[in-house]
C-alpha cells in the first residue's frame, strides 16, 4: 500500500482521489524519488528525474516517464493539492510486463530551526545497503534503521560497511571536515543525493579542498565537523555521533551551508520568475 497524503495523487499523467490508492504488486521493483516543495516550487527537478533514468538503468529497466511528463505530473500533483510546503515522492513500479508512474505527497518531518543552530546526534550501525547506486525501494534496510533510530533517540544512523568505512546516513548523506578539507564517501559506494551533489558544486564555488574518499569509523574522531545532506534536512550539522562531539560553529561549514541556502534562493526566484 502507498503511504499518502493530501486529497490527489498523479497516476501516468491521470489525477485520482487519494482514497483510490491501489495497492503495490509485491513482486514489483520499486525505484523512487523524493523531491521538496519549497513556496510551491518543485526543488532540482531535473537532477531528480536524471536520477530517477539512472536509478531505473541500474536495475535494467528503459523508464518510460519523459522529462516533461515528470515535470507536468509533479506541477499537475502540486496545483491539485495547492501545495505550498512539502515532500513529494515519485514512485515507478515495475513488474509483469507493465511499468507505472504515481506522483503523491507524503509525510515529511524537517529539522527545526535549533537543530541547525545546535547540530543533531546520529549513530554508526554496521549495515549495507544493497545496489547502492540505485534509489530502489529496500524494506528490510528502512525497518532496521528506523528501529535503530527510535532505540537511539537520533536523527540517522550513520551506515558503516563490510570494511569499516562509512557510508552514508540511512536517508541521508555525511560528509566530514577538517580545517578547509570536506571529506565524504565515493559515489560508487552510496546512493549519492541530489544535495550532496549541489554541496559539492558549491565547495568548488567556494575553493575549498573536497576528496570523495573512504572514511574509517575509527578515524571519525579526527574531523573538527561534521554534516548531514538531503532533501529534507538540506544541510544540517551533526554535533554528536555516539560519544564523538563535533564544532557545530565550524567556520567552513558555516559558510558553505550559507551557500547551499543562497543556492536554493537563487533555483526558488528564477522557478518563480518563469511562472510569470
Amino acid at each position: 500500500m502507498i503511504d499518502i497524503k493530501g486529497q490527489y495523487f498523479i497516476k501516468d499523467n491521470h489525477k485520482f482521489r487519494t482514497d483510490q490508492v491501489e495497492v503495490l504488486a509485491s513482486d514489483a521493483i520499486l525505484i523512487y524519488e523524493v523531491l521538496r516543495v519549497i513556496g510551491s516550487v518543485c526543488l532540482f527537478t531535473e537532477s531528480h528525474y536524471n536520477r530517477l533514468k539512472r536509478s531505473a538503468q541500474l536495475t535494467g529497466v528503459q523508464l518510460d516517464v519523459t522529462f516533461l511528463q515528470f515535470e507536468d505530473n509533479i506541477a499537475q500533483l502540486i496545483q491539485a493539492n495547492n501545495i505550498r510546503e512539502g515532500n513529494i515522492k515519485v514512485l515507478v513500479q515495475v513488474g509483469r510486463g507493465k511499468q507505472a508512474a504515481f506522483y503523491y505527497l507524503i509525510p515529511h518531518n524537517y529539522p527545526t530551526t535549533d537543530d541547525y543552530k545546535n547540530g543533531v546526534k546520529a549513530g554508526l550501525m554496521e549495515l549495507e545497503r544493497s545496489m547502492p547506486k540505485a534509489k530502489i525501494v529496500q524494506q528490510k534496510l528502512r525497518e532496521e534503521t528506523n528501529r535503530f533510530i527510535q532505540k537511539e533517540k537520533i536523527y540517522d544512523a550513520i551506515l558503516v560497511d563490510s570494511e569499516g568505512h562509512v557510508t552514508e546516513g540511512s536517508r541521508t548523506n555525511i560528509f566530514f571536515v577538517k580545517g578547509d578539507t570536506f571529506y565524504t564517501a565515493p559515489s560508487e559506494h552510496i546512493l549519492s543525493g541530489i544535495t550532496r551533489q549541489k554541496v559539492l558544486e558549491c565547495l568548488a564555488e567556494l575553493k575549498y579542498n573536497r576528496f570523495e574518499k573512504p572514511v574509517s569509523y575509527l578515524s571519525i574522531s579526527d574531523y573538527d565537523a561534521a554534516f548531514f545532506t538531503g532533501t529534507s534536512p538540506r544541510v544540517l550539522p551533526i554535533y554528536a555521533i555516539g560519544s564523538q562531539k563535533y564544532n557545530v560553529n565550524h567556520d567552513p561549514m558555516r559558510k558553505l551551508i550559507d551557500a547551499y541556502n543562497k543556492l536554493v534562493e537563487s533555483y526558488l526566484a528564477k522557478a518563480q520568475a518563469k511562472k510569470m
